[in-house]
């Protein structure tokens, strides 16, 4: 683990033992689930003529929230998380030219760390969230389709499937915002991996996990 990542949850870790022995705390415990959408491209440097564009993927899971007086709170998740994006180019060859397209689709278990700084009351409130996401891969598909122009001008689709191996790991960073009301929860995420997607060589492209999610739930008060 890289100095910075231990710098992050050792502040977690501090804060929420600050704010457990702080004589006016109250701890609230809730368990809860939550589902949702998530917007999630790939990102990088190299790409050039790939121009990855945002594709709809679903997320969702358990969490389990500890609140420690009234500002303060850990959120522990564990998500299925959809990721990948879309790709299209057009490419010229000798005997003929086409347009590519192609989707790569990650599926991860995922395991959010999230410190929430809250403002409200004890069932409804807003919250800002910062925190770090371990992602393991649990699998992949990256297919699409070609449409070619052959020379004498007729035109063709053939499907593709496409042999990519992704890394087995990634890890993020994620930042949002959300509400309680109740018991049911709203939130919207952004996450940034950083780790490349797939093994980098020289000069090839550093790609690159994004993503913007949104979900709903509803947590249950167990203290």
């Amino acid at each position: 683990m890289s100095t910075m990542k231990k710098y992050l949850l050792y502040a977690v870790i501090t804060l929420a033992m600050s704010a457990s022995f702080n004589e006016n705390a109250r701890a609230q415990f809730y368990l809860g689930g939550k589902i949702g959408g998530t917007s999630s491209s790939l990102t990088g440097i190299g790409l050039k003529s790939f121009q990855p564009t945002p594709k709809m993927y679903l997320n969702g899971g358990l969490l389990a929230n500890l609140a420690l007086g009234k500002r303060f709170a850990l959120e522990l998740e564990f998500n299925y998380s959809g990721k990948g994006s879309a790709i299209q180019y057009y490419g010229e060859y000798q005997t003929w030219r086409g347009q590519i397209k192609m989707e790569q689709k990650l599926h991860y278990f995922a395991i959010p760390l999230m410190l929430q700084f809250k403002f409200g009351d004890r069932h409804n409130y807003f919250h800002l969230d910062a925190g770090v996401v371990s992602n393991t891969l649990i699998g992949s598909k990256f297919n699409g389709t070609i449409t070619v122009e052959q020379q004498n001008g007729d035109i063709e689709e053939y499907p593709m499937d496409l042999e990519f191996n992704p890394l087995k790991s990634d890890f993020g960073y994620a930042f949002g915002f959300g509400m309680m009301a109740s018991g049911f929860i709203f939130d919207f995420r952004y996450e940034i991996g950083t780790k490349t997607v797939y093994q980098t060589e020289p000069d090839s492209p550093e790609v690159y996990n994004r993503a913007f999610m949104i979900t709903v739930g509803y947590m249950i008060d167990l203290l």
